[in-house]
């Protein structure tokens, strides 16, 4: 629906009494559709252009989601290695603690960036060869 205003730009700044009257005022009529037609013709561009956009950051969020995970697995990491230090420094760990490390070692993931899966996959290292010492350690 369009409203067409057929009233002059003069005669809107007259006087009070030519806007009281009504009968000059605005008229509405239907557009012959050229102009939906029109916009229905370039939906699907934009539509398009939508889609792509929203996979791209969806792409984008899954990215820094994976390295975020890495960066947090790697820290919980590194933490539960240095209690294991000091547990070795002032005895020798509890069962908890070397369960509580081979469940963090499970949680295998690539984030996508090379150079932190390089330091990922160093960490995981020593955590195992940490976990395979105190094993055989316990054995014999």
């Amino acid at each position: 629906m369009r409203i067409v205003d057929q009233r002059n730009v003069n005669a809107v700044a007259s006087s009070r009494s030519a806007r009281v009257g009504g009968s000059a005022g605005a008229r509405f009529t239907l557009d012959s559709g050229t102009a939906t037609a029109k916009a229905e013709g370039a939906a699907p561009a934009s539509v398009l252009g939508g889609l792509e956009a929203l996979i791209a950051i969806q792409s984008e969020d899954t990215t820094r989601e994976r390295r975020r995970r890495g960066l947090r697995r790697g820290h919980s990491l590194l933490d539960l290695l240095d209690e294991l230090k000091i547990a070795l420094l002032s005895g020798s760990p509890t069962p908890d603690l070397l369960n509580r490390l081979a469940v963090a070692m499970r949680d295998e993931g690539f984030s996508g960036d090379p150079r932190l899966d390089g330091i990922l996959e160093s960490i995981d290292l020593r955590a195992a060869v940490e976990l395979a010492k105190l094993r055989k350690a316990q054995r014999g």
